[in-house]
């Protein structure tokens, strides 16, 4: 039964049945021995009822299982092998945050008390049919608290549903996926990325102002991660040429399956004999530098690629051809000079290394990316006054805080249930220079609650 059916039976039968047509709004509340405190308090303004409330949601809630005494047990689930195995160093990046958080003494939660972490780390090898399997054994033999920064949209897909039933958070997911803009159906899912539809819309604003009789080629990954891309930027491509006048066009298309085995190659020569002067690669992985090899010399098109692979370790894999290419970015860059001098890279820099982590993975740009899942569900825990995991999800969706992690200062956090399930919407626009760094063409520009409208 999905959680709506299951609300609104409950409130049937208490006779309730005005409350419910209100779904998840803010009238509604949780009793003091639910698990979910009827207030959420995370920094910001206070919410004026619980998100999520077991009583109802769960039907057999365990809201502090995985904390054992001072400590908080989380799981997540990567690719350790394999084309997107690249991946890996974001679990390398969360398993430092852990280490560096336990060196300190642990995470001073909103209840007073002091919790260390103790992460599980399991391989799907970016295969979705596989994922399920390492998720039940997180939940119920490891007997996790959360998961935290599991990669891939499939992936987290293939769990959703099982984790949701089981009330088990699964917090900073490391996809951009549109399907968490679904908080009402699937409140226990927090995405640690901003929306992939939301950077596409960026993107197409961009070329609308810089290049308003833009051609456009794109190429996707053939899945659900890719296909937001494709479905945004075409929905975005309509508004601007109907608002703006502009006459945007998208002149070609190509799907890639990231488990095929082969590479871009193919593709990138079809959409070069499009005649686009912008070309879009909303891949990830591997495959996402490695496409920018394979432009032909008799192609020079202004070129966007994906926040999933913009780190200073994917672009090395670019052959030299990641200068001048295009992003939103949304995060500080630990490799870019212009940063260095930012708190957060600083911070990062001097804990990482006393966790482990070497000057390749500090400049890497992808642990950070895992550093920041840390970061995020410490932050939960830190404004969380009752540590179980209802009240960890309402903190999350209840949210008014400064960045956290390495996301750029200028960016704010907030969330509103529901109605903006999103923690992250803001990015800039900033090109590739020669010396490895980004300069910023566009400010920042938070466009909160907007994420779900923009989808495809």
């Amino acid at each position: 039964m999905n959680l709506k059916w299951k609300r609104l039976a409950a409130l049937l039968a208490v006779m309730t049945l005005v409350a419910a047509a209100c779904g998840r709004d803010d009238s509604s509340s949780s009793s003091d021995d639910s698990g979910s405190s009827d207030t959420t308090d995370s920094g910001g303004d206070e919410a004026s009822g619980a998100f999520i409330d077991p009583s109802i949601d769960c039907a057999d809630y365990e809201g502090t299982a995985g904390i054992d005494g001072d400590t908080i047990k989380i799981g997540t689930i990567r690719p350790a092998d394999g084309p997107y195995a690249i991946y890996d160093q974001v679990t390398t990046g969360l398993d430092a945050w852990v280490t560096s958080v336990n060196s300190e003494g642990g995470i001073k939660a909103g209840d007073g008390n002091t919790y260390k972490v103790e992460l599980i780390k399991e391989n799907d090898s970016y295969d979705p049919g596989k994922t399920p399997a390492l998720a039940q054994k997180l939940v119920e033999q490891d007997g996790v608290f959360a998961i935290v920064g599991t990669i891939g949209t499939e992936n987290n897909l293939a769990i959703r549903d099982y984790l949701n039933d089981a009330c088990v958070p699964n917090i900073a997911l490391a996809t951009g996926s549109t399907n968490w803009g679904d908080a009402d159906q699937y409140p226990w899912y927090i995405s640690g990325l901003p929306s992939y539809a939301l950077e596409a819309n960026y993107w197409a604003d961009y070329i609308a102002d810089t290049k308003p009789e833009a051609k456009i080629a794109l190429l996707y990954q053939d899945d659900d991660f890719g296909t937001a891309y494709q479905k945004a930027l075409t929905k975005a491509v309509e508004r601007s040429n109907n608002d703006n006048g502009t006459t945007l066009e998208i002149v070609g298309e190509q799907g890639y399956n990231p488990l095929s085995g082969t590479t871009t190659e193919a593709a990138v020569t079809s959409l070069s004999q499009t005649g686009a002067d912008v070309f879009i690669v909303g891949i990830g992985g591997t495959p996402c530098p490695q496409t920018l090899t394979f432009i032909p010399e008799s192609w020079a098109p202004e070129t966007y690629i994906s926040v999933t692979c913009a780190g200073n370790t994917a672009m090395s894999l670019a052959g030299g051809k990641d200068v001048g290419v295009i992003q939103a970015q949304a995060t500080l860059d630990p490799a870019d000079p212009a940063d260095a001098d930012q708190e957060a890279v600083k911070e990062f820099k001097t804990k990482g290394a006393a966790a482990g982590l070497d000057e390749g993975q500090l400049d890497g740009g992808i642990t950070s990316v895992g550093w920041g899942f840390g970061s995020f569900f410490g932050m939960l825990v830190e404004n969380t006054d009752k540590v179980e995991r209802a009240d960890i999800m309402n903190t999350a969706f209840s949210l008014d805080q400064p960045a956290f992690g390495l996301v750029r200062p200028d960016i704010e956090i907030k969330t509103d249930g529901a109605a903006d399930p999103w923690a992250i919407e803001g990015f800039r626009i900033a090109q590739r220079n020669a010396d490895g760094g980004w300069d910023e063409l566009g400010p920042v520009k938070n466009r909160n609650g907007e994420s779900n409208e923009l989808a495809g």
